[in-house]
Order: structure tokens, then C-alpha cells, then sequence
């Protein structure tokens, strides 16, 4: 493991957008919202709303999670 650089600062430099920017990204998101509350809800078919239901059965094999191997040691 390499050692951390003391010639490096210890904080990030303070860049914060400006107003055009957060403006910009206000405006995105604003419509992206106004956008999903306008569409009407969809109906679920039968059988996406049984699968979203049902569990699986105690003896089916079970995927890996995510990081379940993972052995981190400090």
C-alpha cells in the first residue's frame, strides 16, 4: 500500500458552479419532474404483479450478492 503524498493539499480547491449553471440544472430537473408526474400511471400486467409478489422457494439457489466476498481489513 503506497503512502499518502505530502506535497498534496488537504482540501479540494472551492469550485462552485454559477448562477447560469444551477439555473441551467434547475431547470433540467424541474422538467424531468413535471415530465414523470404528467404521465399517467401504468397498470402492472398479471404477471409482472405475481413475480413482484411471490417469493422464491426456499431450496431455488440465491445469486451472489453484491460484495458478499469481499474481505476488507484495515
Amino acid at each position: 500500500m503506497s503512502t499518502i503524498r505530502p506535497d498534496l493539499p488537504q482540501t479540494l480547491p472551492g469550485t462552485t458552479p454559477s448562477a447560469q449553471v444551477r439555473t441551467a440544472q434547475a431547470a433540467f430537473f424541474r422538467a424531468a419532474l413535471n415530465e414523470v408526474q404528467a404521465a399517467p400511471p401504468r397498470a402492472q400486467t398479471p404477471a409482472a404483479a405475481r413475480t413482484a409478489t411471490a417469493a422464491p422457494p426456499d431450496d431455488s439457489p440465491r445469486l451472489p450478492r453484491l460484495g458478499q466476498l469481499l474481505d476488507i481489513r484495515v
